[in-house]
């Protein structure tokens, strides 16, 4: 099965194995949004059906990670001290994402992009929070 990343433009780009998930991540979280800041959304699952969310500001080096599935968010005891805003698509344009949510740092985020397509199963080693 190939998985695929989407970009906040709906551009997929395959993923081969994890390194070139993490080199795609790298490259999409670097690149400035229509709005001037680096926050977008980005989607990892199999053509047309994502199952891993994650919306992440490399500047602010903050990340909200959803298991789209059965909606929850990862988490680690790092709490952020702050929401962050991102380019969720070129039809809703930017996005609030609350401080509860935002529980992750950026290396966190791309480390659990990574081990989701080695594994093809929700990510470990984070706490998952489910929200309503």
């Amino acid at each position: 099965m190939t998985l695929w990343l989407c970009d906040y433009h709906g551009h997929p780009y395959a993923l081969s194995d994890p390194e070139e998930a993490g080199r795609r991540f790298d490259e999409q979280v670097r690149a400035v949004m229509p709005h001037g800041g680096r926050g977008q959304t980005l989607t990892v699952g199999p053509a047309g059906q994502p199952v891993l969310r994650v919306d992440v500001d490399i500047d602010a080096d903050r990340a909200a990670v959803r298991w789209l599935p059965d909606n929850s968010y990862a988490t680690t005891p790092e709490a952020a001290d702050t929401g962050i805003t991102v380019y969720e698509s070129a039809d809703v344009g930017l996005v609030e994402i609350p401080t509860a949510l935002v529980g992750l740092d950026t290396a966190t985020a791309r480390g659990l992009v990574m081990e989701y397509v080695a594994t093809a199963q929700r990510p470990a080693g984070v706490s998952w929070i489910r929200q309503a």
